[in-house]
């Protein structure tokens, strides 16, 4: 999925109804020269010659023709919601977090009736990514893949300074006591090397730590957030704790050279990394020599808020049968072995899982399938992009040290709760 962060602008010029796209050059499919013609619209250029082949197969087995529309991510959402306004949307498309406006909006036909009708067992996907697409009582779209967190080290940087590396049910305790045994043996040694690094966007770090202090932001039914409550403090408070401590780098650091970065050229020993990062990670000049474990407990679990696409079924689709044989089709077992086995994402249908770690050549991604075992839902509220652009300036005045984590969550919490009231 991509970084919620990136798309806010295109987003904030939608209406209040939340459908007013600009332009609107996508057409639906149908019958084109006496063929079926169903359009399929996504936006990642990585994924288009996948999906080429994917459509492909699917047109050599049922005799449907797909229209495949790549859009950019910057220009998705404003073209789709657009397209949508003008009855001209593609028949299936790309659907991440923001699935509730689309519902609400009429935009989308719940897969559920199609689901009971041809037999599909929902517990054949991933149950975080069936709750997570799950809207007022129906699942409403076809679960693609799935997006997780959890803890890369540099075996080298460890070897070096003589730490031991961090285990499978491991604890926060754990994580800031490996830090510091990092910190003074890299500083006794002259060495130059940051003990843990992270990326202070929501999805790879402050997220995760909410829910696994059992805080949940928002969830679709609430009137109310929950940044005000104490505490949602504290996952921010441990994070400037592990800078005050020298175990993490400070904000500037991290504001100028992203994480990821830092660790891939050799400077830090621990990584919060995204599954998203997977094929970087298996790309490193030092692969072979990192390793993968499921984030550490917090004070009520290690859970991981599952981020994810999905395939959406236009409800003015021009022949809504083939595009759901599409949808079926993409989010069946060979479309997500082609996905699986090009590094795509982690399978949200479970039992393609096992084409996904054999295509890795370096590193072990175990730890991937093992977190996502342990998930959640990710938080969701149908006015959530009315505040997901400011949330970003109150956690750098947080992690700036501009203002109290207490003080910058309640001034957030206000904000998000107008929004919810609107």
């Amino acid at each position: 999925m991509k970084r919620v962060k990136v798309f806010v602008l295109g987003l904030m010029i939608l209406s209040a109804a939340g459908l007013v796209f600009a332009g609107g050059q996508r057409q639906q499919g149908g019958v084109s020269g006496g063929k079926r013609v169903v359009s399929f619209a996504l936006w990642d250029e990585v994924q288009y010659p996948v999906f080429q082949k994917i459509c492909e197969k699917f047109t050599q087995e049922t005799g449907i023709e797909v229209d495949l529309q790549l859009t950019p991510w910057s220009q998705y959402w404003t073209k789709l919601d657009a397209a949508a306004t003008a009855g001209n949307a593609a028949d299936v498309f790309w659907m991440n977090i923001f699935l509730p406006k689309y519902a609400d909006a009429g935009i989308l036909e719940p897969v559920e009736k199609y689901f009971v009708r041809d037999g599909l067992d929902k517990s054949s996907w991933s149950k975080a990514m069936v709750d997570l697409y799950t809207y007022q009582g129906q699942l409403y779209t076809m679960p693609k893949g799935m997006d997780v967190v959890v803890v890369a080290y540099n075996k080298t940087i460890f070897d070096k300074y003589g730490v031991e590396y961090p285990r499978e049910g491991w604890t926060w305790q754990d994580l800031e006591r490996i830090g510091a045994e990092l910190r003074d043996k890299i500083r006794a040694k002259g060495g130059t090397e940051y003990p843990l690094l992270m990326e202070l966007d929501s999805q790879p770090s402050y997220l995760q730590f909410l829910l696994q202090d059992g805080v949940v932001p928002y969830s679709p039914a609430v009137t109310a957030s929950a940044y005000s409550r104490p505490e949602a403090a504290k996952a921010f408070d441990d994070i400037l704790k592990l800078m005050d401590q020298q175990i993490l780098p400070s904000f500037t650091v991290l504001s100028d050279t992203k994480g990821t970065d830092l660790f891939i050229s050799g400077r830090g020993a621990l990584l919060f990394a995204g599954s998203w990062k997977s094929s970087v990670l298996d790309n490193a000049t030092f692969a072979s020599n990192i390793g993968l474990v499921s984030m550490p407990s917090r004070s009520v679990s290690n859970v991981c808020a599952l981020g994810g696409i999905s395939f959406a079924l236009n409800a003015r689709a021009a022949d809504k049968e083939a595009a759901w044989q599409l949808v079926k089709y993409l989010g069946g077992e060979e479309s997500n072995r082609l996905q699986a086995e090009n590094r795509i994402e982690i399978p949200a249908y479970l039992s393609a899982q096992k084409y996904y770690i054999p295509s890795f050549k370096n590193i072990d991604p175990t730890a991937f399938i093992t977190q996502s075992r342990s998930s959640t839902v990710y938080p969701t509220h149908p006015r959530m992009f009315d505040w997901m652009g400011i949330e970003g300036d109150y956690t750098a005045e947080i992690f700036s040290r501009t203002k109290s984590s207490v003080q910058a969550l309640r001034e957030f919490a206000a904000e998000v709760d107008a929004r919810i009231k609107e």
